[in-house]
């Protein structure tokens, strides 16, 4: 059996909780030299004078502005990497922002298995709001439906 983690994706949604997984993820990437891919999902909303009521469908500007504001999270990640001088593992860190027609869960794991990944880490929740939820929606679906072992960091 190989236990080598040389791939490790990261849900990044802004979230504290989100920023938590990803530091996990680094120490990680330092322990068993991996590769690190942040992703982040474009959540999908419903437009209002949008009379097909389509979920998944998002406007080009919202596209945009969300596209900026993962940006932004990215390099702030990559910068604390940096400042820490963990031997150069800002290069071994992907990004990837993606727009998906399905739940946040499954665009996960759908990307998740496209990168042939070994590892997924997630925060125990996101930006959903439910702050008493005990794991959140996007985490659990995560841990129930996944190929590869999943890591909720709180």
């Amino acid at each position: 059996m190989d236990n080598k983690i040389s791939k490790i994706l990261v849900g990044i949604d802004g979230s504290e909780s989100s920023f938590n997984a990803a530091n996990y993820a680094i120490d990680l990437c330092v322990k068993f030299n991996s590769e690190i891919i942040l992703l982040s999902i474009v959540p999908s909303k419903i437009h209002h004078g949008d009379s097909s009521g389509v979920f998944g469908m998002v406007s080009q500007s919202y596209l945009n502005d969300y596209k900026k504001e993962a940006e932004k999270w990215f390099k702030e990640i990559i910068n604390n990497v940096k400042n820490e001088e963990t031997f150069e593992i800002d290069k071994r860190i992907k990004t990837d922002i993606i727009n998906s027609p399905f739940s946040v869960a499954a665009a996960i794991l759908n990307h998740a298995e496209e990168r042939d990944v070994d590892l997924i880490v997630i925060g125990n929740r996101g930006n959903s709001g439910f702050k008493k939820m005990l794991l959140g929606s996007v985490a659990s679906d995560i841990v129930t439906y996944s190929y590869c072992p999943v890591t909720v960091v709180k």
